[in-house]
């Protein structure tokens, strides 16, 4: 449950809906129309929180499911082409429910949402669902500094130590990584739910692309296309690709940190002490220990 009033930062348009914190890019009235999508048969949706690998994954599931297009992927930004459902920017015009509502099958969609909070029929159609999990700690550290680069969350100029008590207690755009999270983890065993850790596609990213295009049922793409992809989609290359780098939105300052920051595994050991480590922790077993989620921090 978000926490209220203890907090001095604000982001522009806030406010709670159903227990969750969102900024004004995902105003009632859309979180109210989302409940009423209707999802296709053949529709994917990317369900993760907030800076857990979201664009990586749009853009290898994308390619998977439109046969590896290189040449519409060169074309169109990635958030163009894969809709964030729950977000309206009218100077940007994304606004991811006309976008989905417009688009041609099939339809990759994302969304970082809390199960409770997706479309109601959602489960009651064929349709594909991607969970894409990353360790909570890295999650934090990646969203701290999104939060210092993006008027979307209002210019934060706090402390590690501040955003790390925001993120603890869900005062953050989307709300509470830990409820998030419990939300989602019991739809892992669903037929037409595949969950990833995004640790595993650090260790082994073809091995990953060749699981998530077995799981969309692409058998007609080849093992030569399924490198591509792979190639396409690595750190570097989306950090240098227009179309993945997010470098033409007008709300991320890239020069105080990139949408794509590091993209790597244990970033979290050079900004948690010892205490918040122990505070973290203790916090992630009193609220998941019964969920025996087996999270990666290291590759070490």
């Amino acid at each position: 449950m978000t926490s209220t009033g203890r907090f001095h930062h604000v982001m522009p348009g806030e406010h709670v809906y159903e227990d969750v914190l969102f900024f004004g890019f995902s105003p009632k009235e859309t979180l109210d129309a989302v409940k009423t999508f209707e999802p296709r048969d053949d529709d994917v949706f990317i369900v993760t929180y907030p800076k857990a690998g979201t664009t990586w994954m749009q853009e290898i599931v994308w390619l998977l499911a439109h046969n590896g297009n290189m040449e519409e992927a060169k074309r169109k930004p990635v958030y163009m082409r894969s809709p964030f459902l729950e977000f309206k920017d009218d100077r940007l015009n994304e606004v991811g429910l006309d976008l989905a509502a417009n688009m041609e099958s099939p339809r990759v969609i994302k969304s970082h949402l809390p199960a409770k909070l997706m479309p109601k029929t959602l489960f009651n159609r064929p349709c594909k669902v991607i969970i894409l999990f990353r360790n909570p700690k890295d999650v934090c550290v990646s969203y701290y500094h999104f939060y210092q680069s993006s008027s979307s969350f209002g210019d934060f100029h706090g402390s590690w130590e501040k955003f790390l008590q925001m993120f603890l207690e869900g005062h953050v755009d989307h709300g509470s990584w830990f409820d998030f999270t419990s939300s989602w983890w019991p739809h892992r065993g669903r037929e037409n739910v595949k969950l990833v850790f995004y640790e595993d596609m650090k260790k082994d990213a073809l091995s990953s692309v060749r699981e998530l295009a077995e799981f969309l049922g692409k058998s007609e793409l080849d093992e030569s296309r399924l490198r591509e992809i792979t190639r396409h989609c690595s750190f570097d290359e989306m950090k240098e690709n227009p179309m993945t780098n997010h470098l033409d939105v007008y709300s991320i300052d890239s020069q105080v940190s990139p949408l794509l920051r590091k993209g790597t595994v244990g970033d979290w050991k050079r900004l948690f002490t010892v205490r918040q480590n122990d505070v973290f922790d203790g916090l992630l077993h009193a609220k998941l220990s019964e969920m025996n989620i087996p999270f990666t921090y290291s590759l070490d």
